[in-house]
């Protein structure tokens, strides 16, 4: 439990502090280099005896606070109201494993589905025709402030031409009311929480071997969404390695 709160920390660290090291729930020297970089902590009195664990949630807290959620008290104790902000802070409070998707959502194909808007910070065009530029796309009212997050932190981290190497400028949808491939139960995008990059290269069935997404210098995007909550069915089952969706396998 405490470790998942860490968690949380070093995700909100990786936004706010450019913590590099892996989400693993572990308040190592990294999260702790991590949390001193974040302006304020130096000016904790008594921040210095703390232990690690409490510093670094001192730092994720404070890190709440300046996106403009508030985390109660900042005293390195993760309680109710830094749980909270930190739901806000995700945009979504995206359904945990096993959730009913309709339960947590809404409807697919419902008005909800499509009320949230994703603002793309670089050019952006469909992956079948790039004449059509995409500026923005719709996707569920829930999911979108994360989306939102994601899109800008991807685009702070990656230079134009890392975005076109990577073919995440090539949109390939996000609602779409349908099944899944090759199966009778509804996909993730009929409720508005996927969304498809480059397909051409990363297509259904293609490994680690083939799709362009699976190579070593994409992880840093899969991160950035790993961070907000969201699943690449790439990195969890290696295939579909075009697909995010707000939900777990």
């Amino acid at each position: 439990m405490y470790s998942d709160r860490i968690k949380n920390a070093q995700r909100l660290l990786r936004a706010g502090a450019n913590y590099r090291g892996a989400i693993d729930g572990d308040a190592g020297p990294q999260s702790l280099a991590a949390a001193w970089r974040v302006t304020g902590v130096e000016q904790l009195a008594i921040a210095g005896e703390w232990p690690a664990v409490r510093r670094v949630i001192a730092a994720a807290q404070l890190v709440l606070e300046r996106a403009g959620h508030d985390p109660g008290r900042i005293d390195g104790f993760w309680g109710p109201s830094t749980d909270t902000a930190f739901a806000a802070w995700r945009g979504a409070a995206l359904p945990v494993r096993g959730m009913d998707k309709a339960a947590r959502f809404g409807p697919a194909g419902s008005a909800a589905c499509t009320a949230g808007i994703v603002r793309v910070p670089w050019r952006m065009v469909l992956a079948w025709d790039d004449t059509q530029v995409i500026t923005s796309f719709r996707c569920h009212e829930l999911v979108a402030p994360s989306a939102q997050r994601a899109f800008d932190r991807i685009g702070a981290a990656h230079s134009l031409v890392q975005i076109r190497d990577l073919g995440l400028h090539l949109f390939g949808g996000c609602f779409n009311h349908r099944t899944m491939r090759g199966g009778s139960s509804l996909s993730t995008h009929a409720y508005g929480i996927a969304i498809d990059f480059d397909p051409a290269r990363n297509r259904l069935r293609w490994g680690r071997d083939q799709a362009r997404l699976a190579q070593q210098d994409a992880v840093r995007f899969w991160e950035i969404w790993e961070d907000e909550g969201w699943t690449s069915l790439g990195r969890e089952k290696d295939f579909d390695w075009m697909h995010v969706q707000a939900v777990p396998v």
